[in-house]
């Protein structure tokens, strides 16, 4: 337990020092996933076909590797925004993960990789997997997911901004994913100290590590956005000032 409260507390640092080898590669266009030069071709010309506008930005695929923490990270970065200020918010958000476990002294062994689960004008929706090793402790599960207001704001969205802040929404919300929870066998519904969030498609996804100390896997829960439409925020701040 007090394990998971100090890694909940690292990941509430918002700017730390970035050391280690980077690289990029090619950039991404609009993806369920990383696509290799030929799909995202496919996929230009499918839009172009089905007259759909094409998105005001790629991702491009970044690594940050550390020889000796063995420790291997990728993240993605935004390219091509309108608004170079708000790209580098974005960008520095995409970042955190790497920075977290590439540059704290807990983590060695670290190797993560990323799945785009949703990329829009509105929403895009970063995922990452992977294992790493903490010191004293042994080898850990990683899930990490970063949600930025591409409409606006550039902002990141999280469990406690989606959810619309009043008493009632918090609770019917709560309702919901006690009923995925018992659906899926969980007969105490929702036993978690922090609710994490992605989006797939039009689904939300919330997720979290069980309280239980045994607990080695992730509880995912899949909500359609409109069964929660009423409870949800559409708008996630101002964007950053310069």
């Amino acid at each position: 337990m007090k394990l998971k409260k100090v890694i909940v507390s690292v990941l509430l640092i918002s700017s730390m020092a970035f050391v280690g080898c980077v690289s990029k590669e090619k950039p991404v266009d609009k993806t369920d996933g990383i696509k290799n030069e030929e799909s995202i071709e496919n996929s230009q010309e499918k839009e172009k076909s089905e007259g759909e506008s094409a998105l005001n930005y790629e991702i491009s695929k970044e690594v940050l590797e550390i020889e000796n923490k063995n420790t291997k990270i990728f993240y993605p970065q935004v390219e091509g925004y309108t608004g170079e200020l708000l790209m580098d918010y974005m960008n520095q958000s995409l970042i955190k993960i790497a920075e977290i476990y590439g540059n704290e002294d807990p983590y060695t062994d670290v190797e993560i990789d990323y799945e785009i689960t949703k990329m829009d004008e509105n929403i895009l929706s970063v995922v990452f997997i992977g294992t790493g090793k903490v010191v004293d402790f042994g080898e850990i599960k990683i899930k990490q997911s970063i949600n930025l207001d591409m409409a606006s704001s550039s902002n990141e969205i999280t469990y406690d901004n989606f959810i619309k802040s009043d008493e009632d929404s918090k609770k019917k919300v709560m309702e919901i994913l006690n009923e995925k929870a018992k659906a899926i066998g969980l007969d105490a519904g929702v036993e978690a100290e922090g609710i994490r969030i992605y989006f797939k498609g039009e689904e939300v996804v919330f997720y979290y590590m069980p309280l239980d100390d045994s607990a080695k896997e992730f509880i995912e829960l899949s909500v359609p956005l409109k069964e929660i439409e009423d409870y949800t925020n559409t708008e996630f701040g101002e964007a950053p000032a310069s």
